[in-house]
């Protein structure tokens, strides 16, 4: 398992990576604090926060393949999909799914992979194409630009949220979270 994730090795793993700073304004803009609010996102390009999540399993599909619950997705090309193990019920926002994409990094760099059909309750699906994903890897939902990951801020615009709602609403079963 990748060093991104924390725990004790079980299948799911879901940290999220902030500093001191970032988990303080966080915290005061869940409680209220517009100010605090308007730091933890403006403080994102020198200060981004990252939230990794384990692969739990990849499926190699045919073309014309539905993908999660109503197949707003379907496969266009032979593909190999990946479940990862975060959804709406760890607080990651439903409507992410068909809109935002997520990071992989390998030897080989980092590839960005779509998030695709609909956010389920614990896990959403990427297309990984013929990208070399597999069980027990790491995905990087949103986190360092300068890494060539998804930065937060570009994830919450593609959503229409800002920053720190997405990491405010994430609950006790993210590692790292400030959540409830």
């Amino acid at each position: 398992m990748s060093a991104l994730l924390a725990g004790t090795g079980a299948a799911g793993q879901r940290t999220l990576h902030l500093s001191d700073a970032q988990r303080s304004r966080a915290v005061n803009a869940r409680l209220g604090n517009e100010a605090a609010a308007a730091a933890f996102d403006e403080a994102l390009s020198v200060d981004p926060v990252r939230l990794c999540v384990e692969v739990l399993s990849t499926k190699a599909v045919g073309a014309g393949s539905g993908v999660s619950y109503g197949h707003t997705y379907v496969t266009d090309r032979p593909t190999v999909l990946a479940r990862v193990a975060i959804g709406y019920g760890h607080g990651l926002p439903r409507k992410a799914g068909n809109r935002v994409t997520v990071s992989w990094t390998d030897d080989g760099g980092t590839t960005r992979l779509p998030i695709v059909g609909r956010v389920a309750m614990d896990e959403f699906v990427v297309d990984a194409g013929e990208t070399p994903v597999h069980a027990g890897a790491a995905i990087c939902v949103f986190g360092d630009a300068a890494r060539g990951e998804v930065s937060l801020t570009d994830w919450a615009e593609a959503i229409g949220e800002s920053p720190v709602a997405i990491v405010t609403c994430l609950d006790r079963r993210v590692a790292g979270s400030i959540g409830i």
